[in-house]
């Protein structure tokens, strides 16, 4: 936003020009001929907004704006307008385009009752379809959201576990918890299906405590099946979303659910991504030290992908780091890829920090991350993800890979 100065007697827009801003008097006054309110005139004064058509998408303004006295306006302009609802709530983005759009519809057909001038703008019909097309990505967000709210409240998730394995050894060493949704009418669905739209709605916040309490009471039968068979502790890997590490008192919510499993949070990692680290790196750095001291191991999902400086790396308690799919997909025939996966590899030993390579699907993948001496690998190649009972089946053995 920025101000201009009018002076007394100035046109400052006319009827069917093509709106790109719209004004807020900061000092003096605008007189307004307007066309379509049922006040034909009227003056704005410091506070008062006109000319807030200019703000919807290809709408023309609907009145004449002349400065009574000299001026100062602040201009608001559409581009910064749109810009703002992109970075905003997906929803409240949705609401917004469709909202203007309804005004932008009655006003033009109030304009045009009774008259033969046309002033839409040409690009109206190809506004109107994004709109539409919004208003049914809106309407089903909406059914979406509906749905998982009655579905956490009806236990209608799952957990499945996909293997994580010590890449030294062979052992199966932990399990990341995925969740699925058991939709009645759908059948089983990966969280391709809901997540973004949790994610969207903030369902993701009961969502992802579901999951922590649901993953976490699974920890001690497994470890005590694993010791059965003489082999070593066993891990549990939950995801935790950054509208989750968002909530003002996600620290008391950790408590509170680690006293309702009276799990051991020893075996418990917690996924986190970059993109929570860089938000406010001050205020994550003191959320995650907290987390660390209820016994938590935290693990930096996606690695590579996200923004986070190297030079930030150190002051984080970072137990692991998890080195993106996509880099494992690639490497065996991108050099780029090859090195960056190196370079993370050899920058996590000297910082006495283990390495998760996901996505492994070949068996040329898996050789490279034992070659350049990785911890723990995950992929298909070794398991896709398992509903509980067939976990209760590995505990114990060594993957033959």
């Amino acid at each position: 936003m920025h101000r201009i100065e009018v002076t007394k007697g100035q046109r400052i827009l006319s009827v069917g020009e093509e709106g790109q801003c719209a004004y807020i008097v900061e000092q003096g006054s605008v007189r307004i001929e307007d066309a379509v309110s049922v006040l034909k005139e009227y003056t704005v004064g410091p506070g008062e907004m006109f000319g807030e058509y200019g703000v919807i998408p290809d709408s023309p303004h609907y009145c004449v704006a002349t400065a009574e006295e000299d001026s100062l306006l602040l201009v608001v302009p559409l581009e910064e307008i749109e810009e703002k609802a992109k970075l905003s709530d997906p929803m409240v983005s949705l609401f917004l385009n469709f909202f203007m759009d309804r005004c932008h519809s009655l006003t033009e057909r109030h304009y045009h009752e009774g008259s033969t001038e046309k002033i839409t703008s040409p690009n109206r019909r190809s506004v109107r379809d994004k709109v539409n097309k919004n208003r049914d990505e809106l309407v089903e967000i909406f059914k979406t959201k509906e749905e998982l709210e009655r579905a956490v409240d009806q236990n209608e998730f799952v957990l499945h576990f996909q293997p994580i394995i010590s890449l030294r050894g062979g052992f199966t060493a932990g399990f990341e918890a995925l969740v699925r949704w058991d939709h009645p009418d759908r059948g089983l669905l990966s969280p391709f299906h809901f997540i973004d739209i949790a994610e969207q709605t903030n369902a993701i916040v009961p969502l992802g405590e579901w999951v922590f309490e649901e993953a976490c009471r699974h920890v001690a039968p497994f470890n005590k099946i694993a010791a059965e068979g003489g082999s070593p502790e066993i891990f549990v890997s939950i995801n935790i979303s950054a509208k989750q590490f968002a909530v003002p008192d996600i620290v008391d919510r950790f408590k509170k659910m680690i006293a309702n499993t009276n799990v051991n949070t020893s075996h418990v990692q917690l996924e986190i991504t970059e993109s929570v680290l860089m938000e406010d790196t001050t205020h994550a750095k003191g959320i995650l030290h907290q987390i660390k001291d209820l016994g938590f191991q935290l693990v930096l999902d996606d690695f590579g992908t996200g923004y986070s400086s190297l030079n930030y790396l150190h002051q984080f308690p970072i137990d692991k780091l998890k080195i993106d799919r996509s880099f494992t997909h690639t490497m065996l025939n991108d050099e780029d890829s090859c090195e960056i996966v190196r370079a993370i590899a050899g920058l996590a030993h000297n910082l006495n920090i283990e390495v998760v390579a996901e996505g492994i699907e070949e068996r040329e993948q898996l050789s490279l991350y034992r070659d350049l001496d990785c911890h723990y690998g995950q992929g298909f190649l070794i398991s896709k993800p398992l509903p509980v009972e067939k976990v209760y089946e590995i505990l114990g053995t060594r993957m033959a890979i």
